[in-house]
């Protein structure tokens, strides 16, 4: 069950009708209390919420049309009560303090471009590595209040894929990989200290991968015991959150990098799990497993793993 971050056939548009529409809104000073909210769609089926700022702002991807029929996506911020939605046939990735966005932009309906939005909803389109052609997707997966963007571009010889950042420009700088072909890189502090995941040398392991964009240097983090691992988040005090596979690479689980050490953060009895971002304060969140094979929504705040679903209502979790 080897997976990397991206599913890249889902850089094309067409395959995205089944991302969800649930969020669960964390209060920064405790672990409680908790209040759930659904966060509607633009009229098609669904929604897919993928980053938050601290003043609350979320962005992602909705679906246009009608409750049964996805008419394309569009990049929204939910904002409190205010819902704004930006240009068709795009989706954003990460927003920084200041409400400004970096995603993909799809400027011909199809494959997915890195793009980013002001926090006034202007766009600017992205150089990528092959001239924003058919095939050739990239995408915006990071941005810090710096407006440094990372992400990840294909290669023109159309097999590898490689780190990217975006230094205040539109033209790309193509980040070290820990040795082999293909990299991405996911998220970046505003020291300048990014996250992702590279190919070793000889292109048989993909390992978590910290690059210091300011030195040029790159490091790898290691797993816990498995052959890959991944980092997704990384905040102010460069903690890291992902997932590395175990010994025997049969479980993949959360996984926490501090600067010193691998912290395994287990599961909620099940096989899986993994950890896709984290705060300031170091609470993480993800998805676990349970011992029946069903995945929850998790949070893991020091040394509490919180199965979130058990915090719902008992209708809605009724109601799937």
């Amino acid at each position: 069950m080897k997976s990397k971050t991206i599913g890249y056939s889902s850089i094309k548009l067409a395959g995205l009708a089944t991302a969800g529409i649930l969020f669960l809104v964390v209060s920064q000073a405790n672990a409680t209390p908790y209040a759930f909210h659904d966060l509607g769609t633009a009229g098609g089926p669904w929604s897919n919420a993928l980053a938050i700022n601290n003043a609350g702002q979320i962005t992602g991807g909705n679906s246009r049309g009608t409750p049964t029929r996805d008419d394309g996506e569009i990049l929204t911020i939910w904002d409190g009560a205010t819902v704004t939605t930006s240009d068709l046939d795009s989706r954003g990735w990460s927003i920084n303090s200041s409400g400004a966005i970096t995603g993909g932009y799809a400027d011909r309906a199809f494959w997915f471009f890195a793009s980013a939005w002001s926090a006034a909803g202007v766009r600017t389109d992205f150089e990528d590595l092959a001239g924003r052609k058919d095939e050739f997707w990239s995408v915006g997966q990071g941005i810090n209040d710096l407006g440094q963007v990372v992400g990840a571009a294909v290669a023109p010889d159309k097999i590898a894929y490689k780190p990217l950042l975006w230094n205040n420009s539109t033209t790309p700088t193509v980040l070290d990989t820990l040795g082999g072909q293909t990299g991405e890189a996911l998220g970046i502090n505003n020291a300048g200290f990014a996250v992702g995941n590279s190919f070793t040398t000889g292109d048989t392991a993909s390992h978590a991968t910290l690059w210091n964009v300011n030195s040029g240097s790159v490091t790898d983090l290691g797993t816990l015991g498995g052959i890959d691992s991944n980092a997704l988040a990384i905040n102010a005090a460069g903690q890291i959150a992902g997932w590395s596979y175990l010994a025997g690479d049969f479980a993949q689980h959360a996984t926490f990098w501090d600067g010193a050490a691998l912290t395994d953060l287990d599961t909620l009895g099940g096989t899986n799990s993994q950890a896709l971002a984290l705060n300031n304060s170091g609470q993480i969140v993800g998805w676990s497993e349970l011992a029946d094979g069903s995945q929850h929504a998790t949070l893991w705040n020091g040394t509490s793993l919180i199965d979130l679903n058990s915090l719902l209502d008992p209708a809605l979790v009724s109601a799937g």
